[in-house]
């Protein structure tokens, strides 16, 4: 009985507003709208990341757009480790906020009038056309960001290292330099001597994005040891991520 009732009801209250109390009450009605929607846009408040050295930063990531949370418990789960493919879906959506045609970059989720979500044939033998992250990581083998093994597999789910992060955002910046969508590789900080990296196969990789905005920082920011080896965790592969992104933007 009361919804009916609501429409006319409100409409008699307007009726009987004057002119400058009507305009009052329309700006208090669309700042409340506005309010509303950007709380809705807001990324939400992980549960486990309140601690996390780099939860400033994950909840930035989350909020460009580069890397989700896990909606069924609103975690984010900041030890786990990335795999290859999860690392690039993360770089490709970083490259997709920059100032080049949205329809060459076939991040996640698509552009909705983009049809790069889709792949013909499979990038390496053991990507499926229908995984997921084909069409991903098809554009970045076609655009040399990341190469898969010798045996012509690219192990998705394997763990990414955190040197090969490295190596694929270096050439993450070189691909949008040679575009013309961001800044090439500078040192714009000192760069970071590492204590365990002097004959990695990555060193100068390294070394460069340590002085690229501080994109290759020690485990947990302490410390001088890079770990390269080490698996990269979803904390910090989001962090780092999202530094390469804001350098190529300045």
């Amino acid at each position: 009985m009361i919804k009916p009732l609501l429409k006319p009801t409100f409409n008699l209250f307007l009726g009987s507003l004057t002119a400058k109390a009507l305009k009052q009450v329309s700006a208090i009605i669309l700042l409340c709208a506005l309010t509303t929607k950007a709380v809705l846009a807001q990324a939400p408040s992980f549960t486990d990341v309140e601690t996390d050295v780099y939860a400033k930063e994950i909840q930035q990531a989350v909020e460009t757009g580069l890397i989700a949370g896990f909606s069924s418990n609103n975690t984010f789960r900041p030890t786990l480790e990335l795999t290859r493919e999860q690392m690039v879906s993360m770089v490709i959506n970083a490259l997709s906020k920059l100032p080049v045609s949205p329809l060459t970059v076939p991040h996640d989720p698509p552009p909705a009038a983009g049809n790069l979500s889709k792949v013909t044939s499979k990038p390496y033998r053991d990507v499926e056309v229908t995984r997921w992250s084909a069409a991903m990581i098809e554009w970045a083998k076609f655009n040399s960001i990341v190469l898969g093994y010798s045996d012509g597999t690219f192990r998705p789910s394997q763990t990414v290292t955190r040197a090969e992060l490295m190596a694929v955002l270096r050439k993450a910046v070189q691909y949008a330099d040679e575009a013309g969508a961001g800044s090439s590789i500078a040192n714009n900080k000192p760069a970071i001597a590492f204590s365990d990296i002097s004959n990695h196969w990555a060193h100068k990789q390294i070394v460069e994005m340590s002085a690229y905005c501080g994109v290759a920082t020690p485990v947990n920011e302490t410390g001088n040891a890079f770990f390269p080896n080490s698996g990269t965790r979803r904390n910090y592969g989001a962090a780092a991520t999202l530094r390469m992104l804001n350098c190529l933007r300045k």
